[in-house]
């Protein structure tokens, strides 16, 4: 049977109906609050560099619907892999409050999820067709229910980031986001490499060193996450033949594990604007690739993000494209697998 997703469309958006008063009549559609639950509101707040995330009054809008509800709200994000401001706790708190993300404005702390240094975790069997087990960062884990806020936007690596992303990558702790990212561990072209060592500042695990002629990968060390590969100008590091595909049926599986620890207690919100092709985690934005759609809601991720990529082929296909063009990439891959392991159902009805 379909689910439903709900669905505000950004054309209705005006002086009488404000973007805010969709969020709040979404929420009561899809909220799995109950009276006295520690409630996880999961965000991206951007890369410090990046404008184009969800903004903060969005959020405030969430924690205080939270609160009306009877619960008790904390704002969360985890640590990554890659060198920035959120590698660490410290400066993933900073790199928040830099972007407006502040108890201020939100009405609610800000956690990192998966603890100082990004290993503070869960973890939860899967018993997938790849992954058996994965680890959620903790305090999402142990929350009572969460909300899971997410800007739809491209990704290089799944095409489309969106709810079933923000589960399979944002809710993890460092040893999760390495297992999903693994399959990404790339090799050196020597003909290609010059030493020029711009690879190794990139990296936030020294793994990759600078030998007699040209660089190497230390294998060991390194966690696939391929920040070197853009980082290079004689384009000498080379990812896997096909990562993009394995590293979406691996971030689809990973999915479930949020899931599992919070059975039936998630809200899904995807804020469709500022298409923009990359992640939020990019230290910059770039011109977004279509017009703004709206805003969808759900209990099932996949559901959410099938309709989301819809909606925003939609809006392409005046220009004869899709989503799958902006970086080659299709994102059907990583829902499908989120599907089969058990996160939902791709097939959705569209409430308006």
């Amino acid at each position: 049977m379909p689910v439903d997703v709900f669905f505000r469309s950004a054309e209705d958006v005006g002086a009488k109906t404000n973007q805010l008063d969709q969020v709040k009549e979404l929420f009561l559609k899809i909220s799995p609050v109950k009276e006295g639950d520690i409630v996880a509101v999961k965000i991206h707040p951007g890369e410090y560099g990046n404008t184009t995330y969800i903004r903060p009054v969005l959020v405030r809008t969430v924690v205080d619907l939270v609160r009306e509800a009877g619960g008790i709200p904390f704002v969360t994000d985890t640590t990554t892999l890659y060198k920035g401001m959120k590698l660490n706790a410290a400066d993933l708190i900073w790199a928040a409050a830099m972007n407006g993300f502040t108890q201020a404005s939100m009405n609610a702390p800000f956690i990192v999820a998966d603890g100082l240094l990004g290993d503070d975790a869960v973890k939860v069997d899967l018993d997938g067709s790849i992954l058996k087990d994965i680890t959620v960062a903790s305090a999402i884990a142990k929350a009572d229910s969460m909300i899971v806020l997410s800007h739809g936007k491209g990704h290089p690596g799944s095409g489309f980031g969106g709810a079933v992303k923000n589960l399979g990558m944002g809710c993890l702790d460092k040893e999760g986001k390495t297992k999903v990212h693994e399959v990404g561990r790339p090799t050196i072209d020597p003909e290609k490499c010059t030493g020029c060592g711009d690879c190794i500042d990139i990296c936030a695990w020294d793994a990759l060193v600078l030998g007699d002629a040209h660089a190497n990968v230390d294998w060991n060390l390194c966690r696939g996450e391929l920040a070197c590969v853009d980082s290079c100008p004689q384009e000498a590091i080379i990812a896997p033949d096909g990562v993009d595909v394995e590293m979406q049926k691996l971030l689809g599986e990973a999915a479930f594990g949020p899931i599992k620890c919070l059975t039936g207690r998630i809200g899904y919100i995807n804020w469709i604007y500022d298409l923009t092709p990359g992640c939020d985690c990019f230290n910059f934005s770039a011109p977004h690739f279509a017009d703004d759609v709206g805003i969808t809601a759900s209990t099932n991720p996949v559901a959410i993000d099938a309709a989301t990529v819809d909606l925003i082929n939609r809006k392409m296909r005046h220009h004869g494209r899709s989503i799958t063009d902006v970086w080659g990439v299709d994102p059907v891959v990583h829902l499908k697998y989120a599907e089969q392991i058990g996160c939902g159902s791709m097939e959705y009805s569209l409430v308006e």
